[in-house]
């Protein structure tokens, strides 16, 4: 990837109709990266992930574990073991929690792999070079616990994704996410993802993909935001990673590919060539 354009932090508004990025004027690159416009009944969506999380956890009864100032919860995994799976929960770096993130509980455990589902410190309470600190510091905690999986959803994806350039997983599975911050930090998204040229670069895994050592699996819907299924299409040609381009579906649908299909039968797979 060429390096970021020069640019003066903070990153300062443009004016409607000039095109800052691609094809997009401001109002259409906002709207790129809000969701809302993308999936209109996202609060069902979300409530959905967060009633499915109240039923894994009621069922599997998963241990709730600290690491530094945050918690996890920890399920079980039932039958052959494969690993245990780090997920990170999406919500554009600002939003939900571990209890609405583990809707995956009941077919990852069964499918032979504890899951480790953490919180961590939202923006812009905390700037997100804090929170890839914590998150590290996730990572410290459950390492020598058996090969560590690591995947995430939209946010988590971009997360999950700083965390595979720095860190050797068994494998990295990214769901939707984002993979270069300059066109992010153009949005109305910079009013709370505030980094300086420098930190933006270090946090785009998609500069960096020649740190990753783990097998990636990447997915996205073609529901989605074009940007966010540009993003995917990019990182995956970066990354040379097994792709799964989800028909018909949208950004709050495409975590549930860790469940069933063709996806979750890379993860088992990739568990079993440990």
């Amino acid at each position: 990837m060429p390096p970021l354009a020069p640019c003066a932090a903070p990153w300062s508004d443009s004016a409607m109709g000039e095109k800052i990025w691609l094809e997009y004027d401001q109002a259409a690159l906002d709207a790129a990266y809000d969701q809302r416009v993308w999936c209109p009944d996202q609060p069902a969506w979300l409530a959905r992930h967060r009633a499915e999380t109240e039923v894994a956890r009621a069922a599997l009864a998963p241990a709730v574990v600290s690491y530094g100032p945050h918690v996890m919860d920890l399920y079980a995994a039932r039958g052959r073991y494969r690993g245990l799976h780090l997920h990170i929960h999406g919500g554009a770096w600002r939003v939900n929690s571990r209890a609405d993130a583990g809707f995956m509980a009941e077919a990852l455990t069964a499918a032979g792999f504890d899951l480790a589902v953490p919180d961590f410190s939202l923006l812009p309470g905390k700037r997100m070079p804090e929170v890839v600190e914590e998150l590290r510091a996730c990572v410290r905690h459950l390492a020598g616990h058996g090969p560590l999986h690591i995947s995430g959803h939209s946010s988590g994806g971009h997360l999950a994704a700083v965390l595979a350039t720095e860190c050797p997983f068994a494998s990295a599975t990214f769901i939707s996410g984002l993979y270069d911050l300059e066109p992010v930090l153009l949005s109305a998204r910079r009013h709370y993802v505030q980094l300086t040229v420098e930190e933006a670069h270090a946090l785009s895994p998609i500069r960096h993909v020649h740190r990753i050592t783990a097998p990636v699996l990447m997915a996205w819907g073609t529901a989605e935001s074009p940007e966010f299924i540009r993003q995917g299409q990019e990182m995956a040609k970066a990354t040379g990673a097994q792709t799964f381009v989800l028909q018909g579906q949208h950004h709050f649908e495409t975590p549930y590919a860790l469940n069933a299909g063709p996806l979750h039968e890379a993860l088992c797979a990739l568990g079993d060539a440990r």
